[in-house]
């Protein structure tokens, strides 16, 4: 019975080594894994961080370049167009009646003067 009591307990010893070196193996796998964790989270925010910065900007010429766009087209829409040739033809308008005008003006000052001192 003592020979059995002694290797139940060298037994029960060895078991209790092995639980408890296989608890520290866990502690110190799972210390190690919450450092890569805490690790991989910082570089996936950083890219994070970088990726919004990187979207922002690109949201931001996006809405410049849209602006722009809805500047060009106002510009060259059909109703700007026709006012655009209606005002040129006024002016190409009023430049011919101002040459004619000034044509008149011309002949009439060209023409017969009265003889000078004839008062």
């Amino acid at each position: 019975m003592e020979g059995l009591d002694v290797r139940l307990l060298i037994q029960i010893g060895i078991m209790g080594a092995t639980v408890i070196s296989g608890y520290i193996v866990v502690r110190t796998q799972l210390a190690r894994l919450m450092s890569d964790h805490e690790e991989f989270v910082s570089q996936y925010e950083a890219h994070k961080l970088k990726l919004d910065e990187r979207l922002e900007s690109a949201q931001s010429d996006r809405s410049v370049f849209q602006s722009r766009i809805d500047v060009l087209a106002d510009i060259n829409s059909v109703k700007a167009l026709a006012e655009l040739n209606t005002r040129l033809a006024r002016l190409e308008m009023g430049q011919e009646i101002l040459f004619k005008e000034t044509e008149a003006i011309k002949s009439m000052h060209n023409g017969s003067h009265p003889p000078v001192g004839s008062q």
